[in-house]
C-alpha cells in the first residue's frame, strides 16, 4: 500500500484551497483528465503549495528524504484524482446535496472566523470580513466556495452510504495485539516499525507518544524565558544574563512568578498563561532544563539556566510519578484507531476500484 493518505486529507484541505477558474487563463493548462473532467495546472499547483506548507509545519524532516518533492507531487495529483472519482460516483448514484445541508456546511466553515488566534470572539461583521478576506486571498468567489463545500458533502454522503456501514470492527484479540505493539514503542523498542509504510509509522509513533504522556513521570513546569539572539554579541549575551538575574532577584523577594512571566518572558505564548508549559516528560525539554527540573522539589524556583535558546528560570508546580500502561485504560481508544485503519483500507480499495474502470490521462511530470 503506497503511503498516500487518500481523499480525506484532500477533502479537508480543499475547503479553503482551490483556484479561480478565471485565473491565468492564458498560462493555465490541463495536467490530467479523469473521465474527461480536467485538472488544471493552477488548481494543482495551488493544492500542492498548500500541502507543502502543511508538511513543513507538521513533518519538517520529510523534505530531507530522497525524492520527497516528487513523492509529494504524486500524492497531490492522486488525491485530486481520487476526489474527482468520488464526486463522479456520487453523482452517478444520484446522491443529492440539499440547500439546508449546503448552508449548514458553509456556516460551519464561517464560524471558524468568529474566533481570533487568542480565542477572542469577533462580532458578526468582523467575522464576515475575516471570512471574505480569506476567500479573496484564495482567489475564490462565494459561489466557488459553496461549490467546493457541495463537493465535499457529496463525497461524505457517498462514503457514509457505501463504505462506512461495511467497515469491519476489530476483535479484542486484535486490539490486544495492537496494545502490545504500542506498549513496546512506549518503552523505546521500535523494531516493529521497520517494515511499516512511513505514514503508518507516523500514526503508531503519535499513538505511542500520547500514551507515553499518560504514563511517564511528568512535571508541570512554568518558565520565564530571556531570549539570546543567534548571532548575539558578547555584550548582548551579558545583558540577557543580567535581565534573567534581575528577575530572579525579584522572585527571591517574593514577587509573583506568573505576574513576572507575563511581564518579562520572551516566550509570548506561555507568558499569556503565566509561563505555564503544561505537563512535560523526559525528553521533551532541552537537556539542561530537564536535568534542572528533575532535580527540583515542587514549588522551588531555579536559578537562570542557559540553553542554546537563552536563559530560563523555571518553577516546578507539580510532579506525577510514572505509571504502568494498562489495557483497560486505552482499549476503547485503540479499538477506534484500528477501526479507523480498517476504514482507510476499505476506502482505498473502493477508490482503486473506481480507478480500474476510469479513463485517466496524465499530461504532467508532476515536479
Amino acid at each position: 500500500m503506497k503511503n498516500i493518505n487518500k481523499c480525506l486529507l484532500f477533502c479537508l484541505i480543499s475547503a479553503m484551497s482551490g483556484a479561480n477558474q478565471l485565473q491565468a487563463k492564458v498560462m493555465d493548462k490541463i495536467v490530467a483528465k479523469v473521465n474527461g473532467e480536467p485538472i488544471m495546472s493552477s488548481e494543482y499547483t495551488k493544492n500542492k503549495n498548500t500541502i507543502v506548507e502543511q508538511y513543513k509545519k507538521a513533518m519538517p524532516g520529510f523534505f530531507t528524504q530522497k525524492n520527497a518533492q516528487e513523492e509529494l507531487s504524486q500524492k497531490v495529483l492522486d488525491q485530486m484524482i481520487d476526489d474527482i472519482l468520488l464526486k463522479q460516483k456520487a453523482k452517478k448514484m444520484k446522491i443529492k446535496v440539499y440547500a439546508r445541508e449546503l448552508d449548514k456546511g458553509v456556516n460551519e466553515i464561517k464560524k471558524r472566523f468568529s474566533l481570533t488566534e487568542r480565542g477572542e470572539m469577533l462580532d458578526g461583521e468582523m467575522a464576515d470580513k475575516a471570512f471574505k478576506n480569506e476567500l479573496d486571498k484564495e482567489n475564490l468567489t462565494l459561489a466557488d466556495f459553496r461549490e467546493k463545500i457541495r463537493g465535499q458533502i457529496l463525497v461524505k454522503k457517498l462514503i457514509d452510504q457505501t463504505i462506512r456501514p461495511t467497515v469491519k470492527l476489530p476483535t479484542e484479540k486484535e486490539i490486544r495485539a495492537f496494545f502490545d505493539k504500542v506498549n513496546y514503542i512506549v518503552k523505546g523498542d521500535t523494531a516493529s516499525l521497520k517494515n511499516m509504510p512511513a505514514e503508518e509509522q507516523q500514526d503508531m509513533l503519535a499513538v505511542a507518544m500520547k500514551f507515553k504522556e499518560l504514563t511517564a513521570e511528568r512535571l508541570r513546569v512554568r518558565h520565564i524565558f530571556i531570549k539570546i539572539e543567534e548571532n548575539a554579541s558578547f555584550l548582548d549575551k551579558n545583558k540577557s544574563l543580567k535581565r534573567a538575574r534581575d528577575i530572579k532577584k525579584k522572585l527571591d523577594k517574593g514577587e509573583d512568578f506568573e505576574d513576572l512571566a507575563k511581564l518579562h518572558s520572551d516566550d509570548k505564548e506561555s507568558a499569556l498563561r503565566g509561563g505555564d508549559l503544561g505537563y512535560v516528560f523526559k525528553g521533551l525539554l532541552p537537556e539542561e532544563l530537564e536535568t534542572e527540573a528533575l532535580s527540583m522539589q515542587v514549588g522551588k524556583i531555579s536559578k537562570p539556566v542557559k540553553t542554546k535558546f537563552g536563559y530560563h528560570i523555571i518553577k516546578v508546580e507539580e510532579r506525577k510519578a510514572e505509571q504502568k500502561l494498562k489495557f483497560e485504560q486505552v482499549s476503547n481508544e485503540l479499538g477506534q484507531l484500528l477501526a479507523a485503519q480498517n476504514f482507510k483500507e476499505d476506502l482505498l480499495k473502493f477508490v482503486e476500484g473506481l480507478k480500474a474502470k476510469a479513463k485517466i490521462k496524465i499530461f504532467t511530470d508532476k515536479k
